[in-house]
């Protein structure tokens, strides 16, 4: 087939220019019109996050009460947990003296006689106690000695001084000792 174009080359030429023009802003339109669809798309993204944040917030204001409870109570607990221990201290020291009489006392023996007993350091592990007494005999000394080795809660047994003297109420010899041992505590 043949085609003969009658139309002038100069109106030719503007026809596709209009085109091109007309093309290039139908392009535009489209791409302007998807940078809009995306600019909806962003705003209605920000206000869906806004709004979550809008609830968070009042839920958060809501909790703020039990917040704040919570953190009373944990504040409570924890001066419980002090006085507790305090008391537990006081407690096991309390108990501690009649513990180390009884264990003095179950170790002594016959024609023996304590003047005094007393603690003189405290120590992590346990108490330094002096023991001073008489004896009818120094055989009697080196068994309670015997005694107090072989006791599995008593350390570091020093012996001060055993001497012979005159007990003055008696009016009979005696012999005085001198005894010092680390008294091991339980874990309380």
């Amino acid at each position: 087939m043949i085609e003969i174009n009658l139309i002038p080359q100069k109106l030719k030429k503007q026809k596709q220019m209009q085109l091109v023009i007309m093309a290039g802003f139908g392009i535009g339109l489209l791409v302007l019109a998807a940078l809009m669809g995306v600019y909806v798309l962003q705003v209605q993204k920000n206000a869906e996050i806004d709004r979550q944040i809008k609830i968070i917030d009042a839920e958060s204001r809501s909790l703020s009460d039990k917040i704040e409870e919570v953190k009373k109570f944990n504040a409570m607990e924890d001066t419980y947990a002090k006085k507790k221990k305090v008391a537990d201290s006081l407690l096991y020291d309390q108990a501690l003296w009649p513990k180390i009489l009884d264990s003095i006392g179950e170790m002594l023996l016959p024609d023996m006689w304590l003047t005094k007993i007393e603690q003189t350091k405290d120590k992590d592990d346990g108490v330094v106690i002096n023991v001073s007494g008489n004896t009818l005999s120094k055989v009697i000394v080196a068994d309670f000695i015997k005694r107090l080795e072989e006791s599995k809660g008593l350390m570091d047994i020093k012996t001060a001084k055993i001497s012979d003297v005159i007990d003055d109420a008696r009016k009979m010899k005696v012999t005085a000792f001198e005894i010092s041992f680390l008294y091991k505590k339980d874990k309380p």
